[in-house]
């Protein structure tokens, strides 16, 4: 509904939400028995939950354990973040003990499969040594397909341990609403199609990618066609789900796919530096469009909702090279804007950005409804309205100043001589209250105090 946006923090375990009326960040939750959010921020249908699955295991509440010990005590734990949109707070519902496994990306499920979603995994070796190699011997790793209505009604009925506060489930004693399904080497991407009907998981060192059908999947479970279990979760009979592999000539290293509303999927090629269309029901390939360099994510305009707008797509690349001027060796990056209106796609602009441009989103403009200025709140503690009213005051040490901002001055005490002056001793601890009086659009006043490292804006 364009109100909040909502971002994770791989480096820090941290999950943030935006106010879109204002761009300004209301809340940031660290998210415990985390290692690495990397699936960004995938919701639900109603945005119920965002969940973020770890990209590294890690043992229970950072604590150390040795790496020989890697299948027993490291876990890579999921994690269902709710968000009170009346509070502007965000909190963890419940967690979900999975295997040490790296789980990459993720998407929640669509109409039909509303009460679903499905992350990738790698490193289901449970390699500890020389990663590139040894995480990668087996043919097929996994999708991890979960029911978080079950979950839910889990949590409720108290299948739940407490693990350093949080309420942790573990699936291998309570089944039922999670399972895997095996998928090409090293999956990266995961997509759902616009009508929730069908998945899409990008091979990343396979050249291909597998279309796998939710109501296929829903009949295996029923049927029970597992092809065994790993590590106490169920794994799906790989025919019983997947209704095709699309493999595009000479498309090489699949990462991202993003919809269009028209039947037609476009994914990313890492390797062969492309995006590449192609028909979700038959495979077809339809078009392709050579970008600069090696793109990863890409954004289709509203291209991951139930009702994509289908004219845009963006590209962005990992690698540039000498696309621009060389600013030293940390090169701009790439983004590239693609008309998908035509017969053909069409490059039509081309923006450098920092370096390695991961994920983004694309909204109808007017679905976003920024203000322009603050209501005025003369109840809000502190705040100045009036001239008249500023002040500077002292008790001991403690200097408190109420002062405003208006084109183009300060007022700190509208009854002295200096009025925008503040004589304070050294030693003092000075509090500064700002009243932005200016009502005006696009009105913002600088506030600095030099040498001391503060410098900020103050919005009308």
């Amino acid at each position: 509904d364009g109100k909040y946006l909502l971002a994770t923090d791989v480096g820090n375990n941290r999950a943030a939400v935006m106010d879109l009326k204002t761009f300004t960040v209301k809340d940031i939750l660290e998210v415990p028995n985390t290692g690495g959010p990397h699936c960004a921020a995938f919701v639900t249908q109603n945005t119920e939950y965002m969940f973020l699955p770890t990209r590294f295991a890690i043992p229970f509440g950072h604590k150390f354990a040795s790496l020989d010990d890697f299948k027993t005590k490291y876990k890579g734990v999921m994690s269902a973040v709710t968000f009170d949109e009346k509070k502007q707070k965000l909190s963890v519902a419940y967690q979900v003990a999975l295997p040490p496994w790296s789980f990459d990306l993720s998407d929640a499920g669509k109409k039909i499969s509303k009460d679903w979603a499905v992350m990738t995994t790698y490193n289901t070796e449970e390699a500890t040594t020389e990663m590139e190699i040894n995480a990668s011997q087996k043919d097929r790793d996994y999708i991890v397909l979960f029911n978080w209505k079950e979950l839910e009604k889990m949590i409720a009925d108290g299948k739940f341990d407490m693990v350093n506060g949080m309420k942790m489930l573990d699936p291998s004693k309570h089944k039922g609403a999670i399972l895997s399904g095996t998928n090409c080497k090293t999956p990266h991407g995961v997509d759902v199609t616009p009508d929730g009907t069908r998945f899409i998981a990008s091979g990343k060192l396979a050249p291909a990618m597998t279309v796998f059908s939710f109501e296929k999947a829903f009949k295996a479970i029923k049927d029970k066609k597992f092809a065994g279990e790993q590590e106490g979760i169920p794994v799906l009979d790989y025919d019983s789900v997947m209704e095709r592999e699309v493999n595009p000539e000479n498309a090489l290293g699949p990462l991202h796919t993003q919809f269009d509303g028209n039947g037609f999927a476009y994914t990313t090629m890492f390797i062969s530096s492309e995006i590449v269309k192609w028909n979700i029901k038959s495979g077809e390939t339809v078009d392709r469009v050579p970008v600069q360099y090696s793109p990863g994510h890409a954004s289709a305009a509203e291209g991951d909702t139930v009702s994509p707008d289908g004219k845009y797509i963006i590209a962005l690349n990992k690698i540039a090279k000498d696309t621009y001027l060389s600013v030293g060796p940390s090169h701009p990056e790439s983004m590239l804007l693609i008309d998908l209106s035509g017969k053909k796609m069409e490059i039509i602009q081309s923006a450098p950005v920092d370096p390695e441009p991961h994920y983004a989103q694309m909204i109808k403009a007017d679905k976003i409804k920024p203000i322009v200025v603050y209501d005025k709140d003369e109840k809000r503690p502190d705040s100045v309205w009036n001239q008249k009213d500023t002040r500077i005051t002292r008790k001991g040490n403690v200097v408190e100043v109420h002062g405003v901002a208006l084109r183009s001055k300060f007022i700190f005490d509208g009854k002295a001589a200096r009025k925008d002056v503040i004589n304070v001793k050294e030693g003092d601890k000075v509090v500064i209250h700002l009243t932005n009086i200016d009502l005006d659009q696009d009105i913002t006043h600088g506030f600095g105090i030099n040498s001391y490292d503060l410098n900020m804006e103050v919005q009308p």
